[in-house]
């Protein structure tokens, strides 16, 4: 075969590598065209969404959330309260103070303000308006009692036996303390909201797990039905307790009712409340018992103020407290009683909260004395006139934290009831708490702690009785509601 000349081979060579940039150039000149074309359509059809969105704007002026999203820091807002309503709704040391039991989660609010505005755990029902938080907890206590055999998982002095013969120690291990709720938050008309909550716990009937239902309300912007606290309580000024049944002076005591509350300025609000009467009262005629009769609800006021730096609450009842004696015949007195409370920030995040109560007739509120019949008794033997027993409780709590993971709190109580001439020699007189504790949050929703309580009881001869007891609990919360400040 004849061999190209060289010069002509030559002359190809240039000619290909001067055509290959020119090719390159035309092929991005076309995708450049391509992606301009492809740009200026998406600009038309983001205009097209947009003229559809502000239609369908016009026909539902109020904008749904994403269904399905997760509430973050700044979430839509239920509870749309002006500066004066977060004023008198809750303050700053409210928001801050922090308990093992988490009342003050579950306590109805003025204006159903949260105690924390990013509503952490909350998420947006489909479709709708409506917030919700599932919570729980999952809790387990190691709970040894060096002496006394017969206490159950919470302490109550009232308890202790006061009987001769050899102590018996006692261990216990419980999970009866873990706890499932639901937190539906829904705004209403332009500056409304609906809250609803659900709480069960498992102390069950006769020591069993079996759910007990705890919290059960819905409020309506400042009106309240269902089972909640008393409207005579105060849950933000409890302290800091591991035990489950707290300090045994605090009024105490979850009940079905009907409140309305309204804010004054300045931090000032108030409450009034109806509420189930149920009167605690037992004692027996010639060996008959008698029947507690209720003609008529409890009725609860309550004077609240909150500041940046604290809270003080000021709550009366009033009762209607009866009975029908063996022979057909009834008995009633009036009750009535005065419960002060409060708490304040002092050193850092240190606090001290407090609470007085005095009143005749209101056994029942208080956690020592509930349930054992010591609302009323007759005056003496001779004399079967229904007497309104006075009683006096008090308490102290000091809380102090370590450092941002670790606290303890130091809490004592007192409690004592008159007693008449009719009661029996055993019946309660009085009693003391004192408890002291360290809870650490070592991670995420996990807290453990340690406590030792110790409790003395007097009945009406003179009789007394003591326990200490000591506790180790385990708790993981499905949601962390207080960040830790680092």
């Amino acid at each position: 075969m004849q061999k190209i000349p060289k010069t002509i081979g030559l002359c190809f060579f240039v000619l290909i590598c001067g055509a290959s940039p020119l090719s390159a150039q035309e092929t991005r000149t076309t995708q450049e065209e391509a992606i301009r074309q492809l740009n200026a359509r998406m600009d038309e059809l983001k205009a097209q969404m947009a003229k559809i969105q502000a239609e369908l704007d016009a026909i539902h002026p109020e904008k749904l959330p994403q269904p399905g999203s997760i509430v973050s820091a700044q979430p839509p807002s239920p509870e749309k309260l002006t500066s004066q309503q977060q004023e008198e709704a809750i303050g700053e040391a409210t928001q801050h103070h922090q308990t093992f039991a988490q009342d003050e989660e579950d306590a109805p609010r003025l204006y159903n303000a949260p105690t924390d505005p990013t509503y952490p755990g909350f998420f947006l029902l489909p479709g709708t308006h409506t917030l919700l938080r599932i919570n729980g907890s999952a809790r387990a206590d190691l709970i040894y009692d060096p002496r006394i055999s017969t206490m159950g998982d919470g302490f109550v002095p009232s308890t202790i036996p006061i009987a001769s013969g050899s102590d018996h120690s006692n261990f216990n291990g419980s999970i009866r303390g873990s706890r499932f709720m639901a937190d539906f938050r829904i705004p209403v008309g332009e500056s409304g909201s609906a809250r609803t909550f659900v709480q069960y716990d498992f102390f069950g009937p006769n020591g069993t797990t079996a759910p007990r239902l705890r919290h059960f309300y819905a409020q309506l912007n400042n009106v309240l039905v269902g089972q909640t606290f008393t409207n005579f309580m105060d849950p933000d000024a409890f302290g800091d307790e591991l035990d489950n049944q707290g300090v045994n002076a605090a009024v105490s005591v979850r009940l079905p009712q009907a409140r309305y509350s309204f804010g004054l300025g300045g931090g000032l609000s108030a409450s009034v409340s109806v509420e189930d009467p149920d009167s605690s009262i037992d004692f027996s005629i010639d060996g008959s018992p008698v029947t507690p009769l209720t003609a008529s609800p409890d009725v609860t006021l309550k004077l609240r103020n909150e500041w940046d730096l604290g809270h003080l609450q000021l709550a009366s009842v009033f009762r209607d407290l009866g009975v029908e004696l063996p022979d057909g015949a009834r008995k009633s007195t009036f009750g009535w009683g005065v419960n002060a409370t409060g708490g304040i920030e002092v050193f850092g995040r240190d606090s001290i909260v407090l609470g007085v109560a005095y009143g005749h007739g209101i056994a029942r509120y208080v956690g020592d004395t509930a349930g054992l019949g010591l609302d009323a008794a007759p005056e003496s033997l001779t004399d079967l006139s229904l007497k309104a027993l006075p009683l006096t409780a008090a308490y102290g709590s000091y809380q102090h934290y370590w450092n941002p993971r670790m606290r303890s709190s130091l809490t004592v109580g007192h409690v004592n009831v008159d007693n008449t001439s009719f009661q029996l020699p055993d019946t309660y007189h009085k009693s003391t708490y004192s408890g002291l504790n360290l809870i650490w949050n070592p991670i995420g929703s996990l807290d453990v702690g340690a406590e030792f309580v110790y409790g003395w009881v007097e009945d009406k001869s003179g009789a007394k009785a003591d326990a200490p007891r000591f506790r180790i609990t385990a708790r993981y919360n499905f949601v962390k509601l207080h960040p830790t400040e680092e």
